[in-house]
């Protein structure tokens, strides 16, 4: 079975090992979250097998432009977890200098832009990236992810138009987990979850027709399908933009400042057949590459190491207040200097 894929035994494992490390790491960033060690939090249960996949297709000549959902697609890119956590924790090593939200990355050493908080404020700065790259005919694509709600912003179409006009390298990526914030995506009365991708209201992939290239959907609970459609995306992106339309299912809050109680009923449940958790189990066990004994070992060697770097986060010093009057200014005005000396 093992050679349907272009992915080797160990890849398919690796990424499966990262599918539970993200899992893990959201249920304990939630955690932290009310016990006070994050300020806010933004879950991903219900996206790991989307951002599994993009980080197995992302190659080194793309440029990853995210939203703030994407956590795990780093963790499959392999940046360095000091990297990540220590943005998510706001540590004295984190590069941004403890001055974002968590999960608002910002690596241009890695080609990832800034995470910009605003729904689809970061698309006209994806199309910027693409029209660079184009401009000076360097390699790779620029992929840009975002939710269902950013494809009602005007910055969504002007980004869409931008692209297909200039013919741009991009591939507009919609994690599509059904609820803008608050606002279902399908048909419903009693505004409980049904039908998964049958009932979803509208095709948004179907949007780039008007742009003049095209879109497909995918599923986005299948991480070896969101990697064979992203890789296989990002390498015609070269030639014509595309919209990849990713259908999965938000299990838990749009953040931690959101009760979804007052909204919805869920019925797409942990530990269901919609679970990409449990989706990724059936394929590699279909694939035998996985048995139940792998599962739980996994599980327990996950559980242990994501505890204990959540420990070591939690603990970790935050930047020192020195750091607080710093990157401001090229040249340093004397009311800084000022208002340095009386911080110290």
């Amino acid at each position: 079975m093992i050679e349907e894929t272009d992915i080797s035994k160990e890849g398919l494992l690796t990424a499966y090992k990262n599918i539970v490390m993200e899992r893990l790491f959201d249920k304990k960033m939630l955690n932290a979250s009310r016990q006070g060690f994050l300020p806010f939090y933004i879950p991903l249960m219900g996206h790991e097998a989307i951002h599994i996949g993009l980080g197995m297709a992302i190659r080194d000549e793309d440029f990853f432009y995210p939203y703030y959902r994407d956590f795990g697609v780093l963790l499959q890119m392999g940046i360095p977890i000091d990297t990540i956590l220590s943005q998510v924790f706001a540590t004295a090593t984190d590069n941004e200098i403890g001055r974002d939200m968590p999960d608002h990355f910002s690596l241009k050493k890695y080609n990832i832009g800034a995470v910009i908080t605003p729904v689809a404020g970061h698309l006209t700065s994806a199309t910027g990236i693409a029209y660079a790259k184009k401009y000076r005919k360097q390699n790779g694509s620029v992929i840009t992810t975002f939710g269902d709600g950013a494809t009602s912003t005007p910055d969504f179409h002007v980004a869409m138009n931008f692209a297909g006009v200039y013919n741009l390298p991009m591939v507009f990526f919609v994690e599509n987990n059904q609820f803008a914030i608050s606002v279902p995506t399908y048909p419903t009365k009693d505004k409980a979850f049904s039908n998964t991708y049958e009932e979803t209201r509208g095709a948004i992939y179907k949007k780039a027709d008007a742009y003049g290239f095209s879109g497909i959907r995918i599923d986005g609970t299948n991480f070896i399908e969101v990697y064979r459609a992203t890789r296989k995306a990002l390498e015609s992106a070269e030639n014509q933009p595309i919209l990849i339309e990713a259908m999965s299912y938000r299990m838990g809050p749009h953040s931690t400042a959101d009760d979804p109680n007052k909204y919805r009923t869920t019925t797409v449940i942990e530990g269901g057949d919609k679970d990409p958790l449990v989706v990724s189990q059936k394929l590699l066990k279909d694939m035998k590459i996985l048995t139940d004994k792998d599962i739980s070992s996994i599980n327990d060697e996950m559980e242990e190491t994501t505890s204990q770097l959540i420990d070591k986060y939690e603990k970790a010093p935050k930047p020192d207040k020195s750091t607080m009057m710093g990157n401001l200014y090229e040249e340093e005005p004397w009311y800084i200097s000022e208002e340095r000396s009386d911080i110290q």
